[in-house]
């Protein structure tokens, strides 16, 4: 009789060991996904999508049309990776810079912080250090636009992604 008293008691300790404490799932669930101070800072130094793709973004050997390309492809592989999306999420520029550095479905970072595509508000730039112009398409399109060398969007040295046409 002792040794069944003494099951019941082994098997509820471990059932009570083996239940996940309460306290820390609801610490889990009240971490906001979309507060990019939790999720703009890849853990251990891991890298991120931007740190190859976009490298040589605003350096001197690059050029308007280069970075345009380069953040384009950047877009279309993390487009490619975060199947459920909706322009809705990153209709401007600070919630697209926002998604790019971790508020996204997956929560994953594509973006650092230090990176020569942000600013210090958080914006996405130009190489000139304009903010990039994000205008929704359809729910899976965006159009980004680069006002160029002399700082003024919707002039005749702007540069548009997709371009016209395509």
């Amino acid at each position: 009789m002792k040794a069944g008293y003494l099951g019941v008691i082994l098997l509820l300790a471990f059932v009570v060991w083996w239940l996940p404490d309460p306290r820390k799932e609801h610490e889990k669930k009240s971490e906001s996904p979309l507060n990019p101070e939790i999720r703009s800072t890849p853990p251990d130094n891991q890298p991120v999508l931007a740190d190859d793709m976009l490298e040589r973004y605003g350096s001197e050997d690059s050029s308007d049309p280069e970075d345009l390309r380069r953040f384009a492809r950047f877009l279309d592989s993390v487009f490619l990776l975060v199947k459920q999306r909706d322009t809705s999420n990153y209709a401007t520029n600070p919630d697209l810079a926002l998604f790019l550095l971790g508020s996204n479905s997956h929560q994953s970072p594509f973006l650092r912080k230090d990176s020569p595509a942000l600013n210090d508000r958080g914006e996405l730039v130009d190489r000139h250090g304009t903010p990039l112009i994000v205008h929704p398409i359809s729910r899976k399109l965006l159009e980004i636009r680069f006002a160029g060398p002399d700082r003024k969007p919707y002039t005749s040295d702007d540069l548009l992604w997709p371009s016209p046409g395509q």
